[in-house]
């Protein structure tokens, strides 16, 4: 067989394994999504959701040292819209969040996590 036939199915067969080991989860790809921009609430109205559900922001806080909750605004060319942003600093604490967020009603308002 020629090398040149050789590289080629090289190349086809590594191409496949990292596309196997990215769908098996071994290259983490973003999951931490927030909805469209056109379907987040208001500031005002996500601020309000997050001021009713003040208990379970501070869980979520205790869960690791440096973990804040706030409103954010994710969509530059929309500033009035909001969610409540979760910034976290490990795997660990992610989990833990998100372990916690399924098992409640939730803040109110459309949560978005992000890794600091």
């Amino acid at each position: 067989m020629k090398s040149t036939y050789k590289i080629i199915i090289g190349v086809i067969a590594g191409l496949l394994l990292v596309g196997v080991a990215h769908l098996n989860g071994f290259f983490p790809s973003s999951r931490d999504t927030h909805p469209p921009c056109d379907q987040l609430p208001t500031v005002a109205e996500a601020t309000a959701a997050l001021a009713g559900h003040q208990d379970l922001a501070e869980e979520i806080k205790a869960l690791g040292d440096g973990i804040e909750v706030e409103v954010g605004k994710p969509c530059p060319n929309d500033q009035d819209r909001g969610l409540i942003m979760v910034s976290y600093g490990s795997k660990s604490e992610r989990d833990a969040i998100a372990d916690l967020l399924s098992r409640r009603e939730g803040l109110g308002a459309p949560v978005h996590l992000v890794k600091r």
